[in-house]
Order: structure tokens, then sequence, then C-alpha cells
């Protein structure tokens, strides 16, 4: 299956993202984290990802009679060609835009009570302070994408985007 097609199915999206953040997942924590989707599907999606080498087996355990299978992304997998990092991009930015514009048409929207903002950084920084930056981000988000969901809590959702600035400063020099 084409890269581009296969990742951009918004539930393998959503796997492949949850692997990402997590490192090596069980099929039954993709399912709980996915609960909007059957959990027929979610296997579905996954062996889709693993018979197109974007996942991979890393270990095994046996659970009551069954084998439990652990996934972790392949290498090559986060190394994607031009074509396809361009059409994620646009579908991510098209799939944000879309659910904002539908955010904003609500009648009874109140984006200062949500928190709604939009807000960029530019950052002089050393690739390895960068690195430690994106991986501080990944330890305060993680309890929060764990966290099971109960009555008390409202879903929000959070997009962050890197990327050098269209103009590198060259003032430096």
């Amino acid at each position: 299956m084409d890269t581009t097609k296969l990742i951009l199915n918004p539930a393998r999206l959503q796997i492949l993202q949850y692997i990402r953040i997590h490192g090596s997942v069980r099929t039954s924590d993709i399912v709980k984290y996915l609960s909007d989707i059957p959990r027929a599907t979610v296997y579905h999606h996954v062996k889709i990802l693993e018979d197109n080498n974007m996942i991979e087996v890393v270990k095994e355990n046996r659970v009551r009679g069954t084998i439990e299978k652990i996934y972790s992304l392949k290498e090559y997998a986060l190394d994607m060609e031009v074509d396809a990092s361009v059409s994620l991009s646009t579908a991510f930015h098209m799939g944000l835009m879309q659910e904002m514009n539908e955010y904003f048409s609500l009648k009874n929207q109140d984006h200062k009570k949500d928190n709604v903002f939009f807000t960029s950084a530019l950052l002089y920084i050393t690739d390895r302070e960068y690195e430690n930056l994106l991986q501080s981000i990944v330890d305060l988000l993680k309890p929060y994408i764990d966290q099971e969901p109960k009555s008390d809590l409202k879903l929000r959702k959070l997009s962050i985007i890197s990327s050098p600035p269209a103009k590198n400063d060259e003032k430096k020099k």
C-alpha cells in the first residue's frame, strides 16, 4: 500500500502517534486509547500497519492461552518520503482547520473559558537542547495522555507543530 494512503487514514495515524509517544505498546493499550473506534477495527488497522512494515512486533507474551503482541515503530517508518510528508502535513493542517472552524461555528462556544489559543515561539537552541525539550514535552504530556476518561474530565486536544521558520535568521553570523 502507498505510504501516504496508509498513514492518512485517521485511525492508523492515531495508532502511529500513540506508538511514537509510548515507544512500545500492546494492542489492548491502543484499543483502550481509541475507545471510540470498535475493537475489531483497531485490530484491523494494527494488522495493516504491521503488514506494511510501519510497526513491528518487539515482544510476545502468553496471556491466558493467547499470544499478546507488543508493537513498536519500525525505524525507517519514521523517515518518510517527501511526498508522504507533504501529504501528512496537509492532512494534519486541514484537519485542524476543520476542527477549529467547527468549534468557532458553535453558538455557545467560549474560547476564553475553553483556553483556545494559537501561538508560535522562535527558539535559538542547539540540536541537543531541542531534543531534550521535545523529550520533556513528551514526558510532561504522557500522564495526561494515559489518563482514563472520567466524568469530571474534559477532553482537550493539544496540537504541537515543530518546524524551522520560513526564513532562517542569518543575523547571528
